[in-house]
């Protein structure tokens, strides 16, 4: 009688341990801040136009070949993740995105900020065209203007 009730109380301590475990792993994107870096002001927004893949079609400093394509996910509400090559692989990271009007309500002109889980961001200049199906990209860099095109796709291929 006692060495089933020790089974028992085994058994219910391996699952609570276990739910413990799946729960606590539930929370695990907790430390990322989803908030604008200092500077943006409260004159932020998520633009949700931008929900959805993106892949990296154009590129003003050359031809965008098969394994030099990045891809973007936008999830709103600032969340999103990125995808890269990296030694022939597809690689992701989590990011983070704030949008700004560029100069002023009603310009037409926005900024992003995005964050990347590696410590590294950029801004860049951005809008939208041909239905929202077309994201453009554009800062600064060396002195030399740089230009990306996105364009909406269904899905990442991951």
């Amino acid at each position: 009688m006692k060495r089933r009730s020790f089974i028992s109380l085994l058994l219910c301590t391996a699952i609570a341990s276990g739910g413990s475990l799946l729960l606590s792993g539930c929370t695990s994107d907790d430390y990322w801040p989803y908030y604008p870096p200092s500077g943006w002001g409260g004159n932020y927004f998520y633009d949700s136009r931008l929900n959805g893949d993106w892949e990296l079609t154009s590129s003003s400093i050359g031809e965008v070949g098969t394994r030099d394509r990045n891809y973007m996910e936008f999830f709103g509400g600032g969340h999103g993740r990125y995808y890269y090559f990296s030694n022939g692989r597809l690689e992701s990271e989590e990011m983070a995105y704030f949008c700004q009007e560029a100069q002023g309500p009603g310009s037409g002109l926005y900024k992003i900020n995005i964050q990347y889980e590696d410590g590294s961001d950029a801004t860049m200049r951005y809008s939208l065209s041909n239905g929202n199906t077309s994201l453009m990209m554009q800062w600064r860099a060396s002195g030399e203007t740089i230009t990306y095109i996105y364009s909406r796709i269904n899905t990442i291929p991951w």
